[in-house]
């Protein structure tokens, strides 16, 4: 009899054994935990640290930061080097993601606080040497030592011991050479101040020309609608049309918010491609893709425009909607998803913040960097919360979508984005939705997926419904 296989480990279990690996790690090189932070440190602060000075940050992935730690560890303690680092990996996963605690702290895992420009600018190299090639994502608004390096750098406070107000807000801020304090920034082009030269460039080698890419030559004026850890999105004009026409333009990075599968920014957008150009043949609902290309180590996806409202942000507007209304964005809800399934996939992130309405009441899908093929599910599936049915269908991916459809309905009827399950008012006897509707809410978010209906059916029973005897204006 041959050899069992081995099964393979789960994401929740990969993440178990990395977090233990963390912690025996971290407990030695990072002993100091002040309550109530996120950060541990390596050391108390000494009375002969600076104020302010060049720090160094150390990039890492949830999966390379264990090696990365235990590489630079003995460097940063020979030199007696204040650090510190994230208390668990899951909060390096929120910083790498850069939405809980800002896109500016996005690839910041380990920072170093050196007590010298010349011991900042040894350790830099140092540390660039120990932790090469290791897989890391970009810091964002840092100077990177090198191309594709690990190790990144800006002039900044070290301590939030100074302060200047901002309209009203107080700020983190740094003195001048003449003592005047400024506000410390964390945006593009801000690591090294303009009254400073910048000591890791070397003043006789000249910055490498970088080629050309579509960014420069096919697409322009720029505006970013969305920037997190994984990627941005970008509205832009294709210059390639006459005349140019706008479009949206998603980017993937390479190591941005990579998961316990590995999978990163660049695979996202990747599979996004895939799936638009299989479905959009099928689905009127989606936007229909015009180009993808590599540049600067990212991947990028090029799509139609699709101009509408977001279906989440006329939730919770004030605007009135009329049931008719309610019933036929629900409609074309259902109607998507039922196109989604029957062309064999599974979207796995339906939710009113991912549909933008248009004229006519017509719904536009977008963001589908977690669809899946119905037969290949995908065994880390990153459903925003409330979405997700108690228990997920792992061998059925697109019964989970009908739970989420089903949330979504129940939503845009009570004008709330509180979970159904904290809006009893819509359930309520008197109510003025037909007792059908919420019979289809509560079938597709039945515990057991196989009494919710097809998103088929669902549309079928919505178009039922808006005959004009049935419901009016």
């Amino acid at each position: 009899m041959p050899p069992r296989r081995p099964q393979p480990l789960l994401p929740n279990q990969i993440a178990r054994r990395w977090e233990q690996e963390w912690q025996r790690l971290s407990q030695s090189s990072l002993p100091i935990r002040p309550q109530g932070s996120i950060w541990c440190f390596s050391r108390h602060r000494n009375r002969d640290d600076p104020p302010q000075g060049w720090k160094l940050h150390i990039s890492a992935t949830i999966l390379s930061a264990c090696q990365i730690l235990e590489l630079v560890s003995p460097c940063l303690k020979r030199h007696q080097a204040l650090f510190k680092a994230p208390q668990t990996l899951a909060e390096l996963h929120k910083l790498n993601a850069g939405v809980e605690y800002g896109f500016s702290q996005v690839g910041k895992f380990i920072t170093v606080y050196p007590r010298s420009t010349e011991l900042a600018l040894s350790l830099a190299a140092e540390l660039h040497h120990l932790t090469a090639g290791l897989p890391a994502p970009s810091v964002a608004y840092d100077e990177p030592w090198r191309a594709r390096s690990c190790v990144h750098y800006r002039y900044g406070q070290f301590y939030f011991d100074q302060t200047i107000k901002v309209g009203n807000q107080s700020v983190p801020a740094i003195a001048r050479p003449d003592g005047r304090l400024v506000p410390c920034l964390r945006e593009p082009r801000a690591a090294v101040p303009q009254w400073l030269t910048d000591p890791f460039r070397p003043r006789q080698s000249a910055t490498p020309k970088m080629a050309s890419t579509p960014l420069e030559t096919d697409y322009g004026n720029y505006e970013a609608i969305v920037q997190r850890g994984r990627g941005g999105v970008y509205r832009a004009l294709d210059l390639n049309s006459v005349p140019p026409k706008v479009c949206i333009l998603k980017e993937g990075r390479r190591h941005g918010e990579t998961d316990w599968l590995g999978r990163d920014g660049v695979e996202r957008i990747r599979r996004e491609a895939i799936f638009l150009k299989a479905i959009a043949p099928a689905c009127p609902g989606v936007p229909r893709v015009s180009k993808t290309f590599r540049a600067n180590a990212c991947f990028y996806l090029v799509m139609e425009h699709c101009v509408g409202r977001n279906l989440h942000a006329l939730i919770i507007s004030r605007e009135r909607i009329s049931p008719r209304r309610s019933l036929t964005y629900c409609r074309e809800m259902a109607r998507i998803m039922a196109d989604i399934h029957a062309a064999g996939w599974a979207w796995l992130d339906c939710k009113p913040g991912n549909f933008l309405c248009g004229r006519n009441y017509r719904l536009w899908a977008i963001d589908f960097e977690g669809a899946c093929r119905q037969d290949k599910p995908d065994s880390l599936r990153v459903v925003t919360p409330g979405y997700a049915p108690p228990k997920w269908a792992l061998t059925n991916p697109q019964a989970d979508d009908l739970f989420a459809l089903g949330t979504s309905f129940a939503q845009l009827i009570a004008r709330s984005n509180k979970p159904p399950e904290q809006l009893r008012a819509i359930f309520a006897n008197g109510t003025k939705v037909p007792q059908s509707v919420l019979r289809l809410i509560r079938s597709l978010r039945h515990a057991d997926p196989h009494f919710r209906p097809t998103a088929r059916q669902a549309q079928h029973l919505l178009e039922k419904m808006l005959g004009p005897a049935k419901i009016n204006h």
